[in-house]
């Protein structure tokens, strides 16, 4: 008897282990609870900002976040897409045992006329997968969300088009779609879609469009592995607007038919390493050159980067949920050279991850900061 005592409490006590253990919700909104650091918490990984950017005007992304399980990818993009017609977003994925199509290269586009994807962007990374969803309109609240999958790993056909599987449809507010075909490959992947409450991109900071990866459907992702993505914001007729993250500084104008990113300074796409977080993001850090430093911030931390010319330079701290929590410089003049900026404000700030972002002139970065 107490054998089976000792086993039945050793079940117990791991099934309340494995409940307490931080998980996500797909259901197409952000929740506080759901934000943070290590396993089964997402990290901000970049913002859009600007409420004139948008080329469709309050419409398109506002902040990616991403994090991951022992078993999952999961992403969440936060986003107002639906106008009067079919809009989509995008998600083009890297990730590390899959060899897709190169950098550089311009995409294939996928075999689905009725799809996004159908588009054929050059990116300046490889692209193993990319995933969309097709919003109905704002005014069709009850209407659907729809999704599909291209995977570039496969065999293009005759035309050099990639198949692109759809995976379903679903509502738009927030029930998942949860793949059992298993010719998708991604059985048990989940998606959704929620509605913000007035279509606005600028009011919207929960809500929007989030998924769940299997791991193993991705090829299987070590900790240490570094996953590439980029997202983007498409009308109906497979263009692309204004609205990509990582963000173009300085664009307000929407991008047009298949746009080649690699003419963009810096590259086009986060890495986020599995176990660590967000590594990089646009890699205008290469030509903007910043340390941060001692970090988690103290009352000696100051920020250090050099300009290559006379530029405005604007300093913000984002919260986890990709709003402006502080700014310590606003648009302020600089000469070229060597800059140190203070970083002891940040200590007013709630406790927590913040993304510190640099702008100088077109030129953007960003780096985590800790304040505790």
């Amino acid at each position: 008897m107490q054998k089976i005592f000792t086993l039945s409490t050793l079940v117990a006590l791991t099934a309340a282990s494995l409940s307490a253990q931080a998980q996500f919700t797909v259901d197409g909104t952000l929740s506080p609870a759901e934000i943070g650091t290590g396993t089964g918490k997402y990290q901000l990984v970049g913002t859009y900002t600007g409420t004139t950017t948008h080329s469709v005007a309050d419409r398109g992304l506002k902040a990616l976040y991403v994090g991951t399980t022992a078993t999952t990818l999961n992403i969440m993009v936060v986003a107002s897409p639906e106008t009067t017609g079919y809009n989509a977003l995008a998600l083009y994925l890297d990730v590390p045992n899959k060899t897709g199509v190169a950098a550089g290269t311009r995409l294939g586009g996928g075999d689905d006329a009725s799809s996004q994807l159908r588009s054929r962007p050059t990116l300046d990374m490889q692209v193993d997968y990319a995933f969309r969803v097709t919003t109905s309109p704002l005014a069709n609240t009850a209407d659907q969300s729809y999704y599909s999958k291209l995977d570039y790993t496969a065999t293009p056909n005759a035309t050099g088009q990639y198949p692109d599987k759809y995976l379903g449809p679903t509502n738009k507010t927030g029930t998942p779609l949860v793949i059992t075909d298993a010719t998708t490959n991604f059985v048990a992947a989940r998606f959704a879609f929620q509605s913000s409450a007035s279509g606005s991109v600028a009011a919207n900071t929960t809500t929007g469009w989030e998924m769940e990866l299997p791991l193993a459907s991705l090829g299987g992702v070590a900790t240490g592995s570094n996953i590439n993505m980029m997202v983007a914001y498409l009308n109906d007729g497979a263009d692309f607007n204004s609205d990509v993250l990582p963000q173009i500084a300085g664009l307000t104008t929407a991008l047009g038919t298949d746009p080649n990113f690699t003419t963009i300074p810096g590259n086009q796409y986060y890495t986020y390493q599995v176990g660590t977080g967000v590594l990089a993001s646009r890699a205008a850090a290469s030509t903007l050159p910043t340390s941060l430093y001692p970090n988690p911030v103290a009352a000696s931390s100051r920020l250090s980067y050099t300009l290559t010319g006379a530029q405005p330079v604007t300093v913000t701290a984002y919260n986890s949920l990709g709003q402006a929590a502080l700014t310590l410089l606003d648009a302020a003049a600089q000469p070229a050279g060597e800059h140190s900026l203070a970083l002891a404000p940040l200590q007013q700030l709630a406790a927590g991850v913040y993304l510190l972002q640099v702008r100088a002139g077109s030129q953007l970065t960003s780096q985590r900061v800790v304040v505790q």
